[in-house]
């Protein structure tokens, strides 16, 4: 048994995600795990479908098991989502190698940008360029490009590359036994707006189901697409981010700058600058024009906004990974997980009830996760009722 790994949205499940399986599968993976983001993603807005329904379509279209990605770190950037999604891999203790797409392809020199980036020298030099107002990953390219050259900044130019960085350097902090294995990216580029063939963007499919565009059908499996379109959970035309937008707003006019300090990724002082755009801000695009500047990007406001949706603080952002939350297996998912009882560091879990240390660690984090959900229930067509991280069980094939 060869255990292979993805970390992932499926922000929905596409032609593109259904290429990268079967490749994995080419490359002598017997089993296939897949730890995605539950139903807020890492542009800090909330998936279009939700994460039952985008693990449905994940096992019908090459994966046998769907562990979650805790809100924390699925709403986080590069690094922090990299980390939590090693983390839950790597806790299962029976995970082989772990896959990611790339625009480059070439493993060697992600696995020496990675090493490159994390040395004494490049933080030293980051620290000046940061001092002259660049963003972390401008300040961060030329921190490489200066001692290492330029091919090696070259690898923090691009999503995706940069995300396969961010997964090794996870990798070797934690030491972890699986093996990083990159599969080049293929058709449409990351954040395309337009196809390639039967291949497109996550971002430009999601604009297509918002303007009820019929085309986004041929962009993804036949499978994957009757599992969306039978969704009791549909998105609205306004989609789901501007439906929450109103929420959001009043969330933020009813903090103190105190408690905008306390979530991630607010430092130096920069709560203070989103606090006095609140004052006067009639709107989320408000906020974030008015807070953002050459330093402080539209996406980190973007995520940070959201982590005030959320309730998600420094404490949590900074809580290790509990638990192992199972979204859905088929029959060789069942193998796997006969495996990882075994060896798993973590407990794996379905449902509240599996988590039986009531004050813990482990039942914050899920009582975050369920809060999530429960906000995300307001985001559809129409509302569901709360507490259906509760109560949910696995999608079973």
């Amino acid at each position: 048994m060869k255990i292979s790994s993805v970390i992932c949205e499926y922000n929905p499940f596409h032609n593109g995600h259904e290429y990268m399986l079967r490749k994995m599968r080419e490359g002598g993976a017997t089993h296939i795990i897949a730890c995605m983001s539950g139903n807020f993603t890492q542009r800090g807005i909330p998936a279009v479908y939700d994460k039952f329904t985008r693990a449905k379509a994940a096992l019908l279209c090459g994966a046998d098991l769907v562990t979650e990605l805790p809100v924390s770190f699925a709403c986080a950037g590069a690094e922090h989502f990299a980390f939590g999604g090693v983390s839950v891999l790597n806790s299962l203790g029976c995970v082989d190698e772990l896959c990611f797409g790339s625009e480059s392809g070439n493993i060697g020199l992600l696995k020496k940008t990675a090493e490159y980036i994390t040395d004494d020298c490049v933080c030293e030099s980051l620290k000046k360029y940061l001092a002259q107002g660049m963003t972390f990953a401008a300040a961060r390219q030329n921190a490489a490009a200066e001692l290492y050259g330029e091919e090696c900044a070259t690898m923090l130019t691009s999503p995706n590359d940069i995300l396969g960085i961010e997964y090794i350097k996870a990798l070797n902090q934690l030491k972890s036994r699986m093996v990083p294995k990159t599969i080049q990216r293929q058709g449409a580029a990351h954040d395309s707006e337009k196809a390639d063939g039967n291949t497109a963007s996550a971002m430009y499919i999601r604009r297509l189901i918002q303007c009820g565009d019929d085309l986004f059908a041929q962009l993804m499996p036949g499978r994957a697409f009757d599992v969306f379109m039978s969704s009791k959970n549909q998105p609205p035309e306004c989609g789901r981010h501007t439906k929450l937008e109103g929420f959001m707003l009043y969330r933020l006019r009813t903090m103190t700058q105190r408690q905008i300090a306390q979530l991630p990724e607010v430092s130096e002082g920069l709560e203070n600058r989103i606090f006095q755009a609140i004052r006067t801000a009639c709107s989320i695009e408000e906020v974030i024009n008015r807070t953002k500047t050459k330093r402080y990007t539209y996406a980190r406001i973007r995520r940070i906004l959201n982590y005030a949706l959320l309730g998600i603080t420094k404490q949590d952002y900074s809580m290790p990974v509990q638990y192992i939350r199972i979204l859905g297996f088929n029959e060789r998912g069942r193998e796997i997980l006969k495996s990882a009882k075994k060896t798993s560091s973590l407990p794996i879990i379905m449902r509240y009830a599996d988590i039986r240390q009531p004050g813990t660690d482990a039942v914050r984090m899920f009582d975050l996760e369920s809060r999530a959900d429960d906000i995300y229930s307001m985001s559809g067509e129409k509302i569901f009722p709360c507490g259906t991280n509760m109560t949910a069980k696995p999608v079973i094939l």
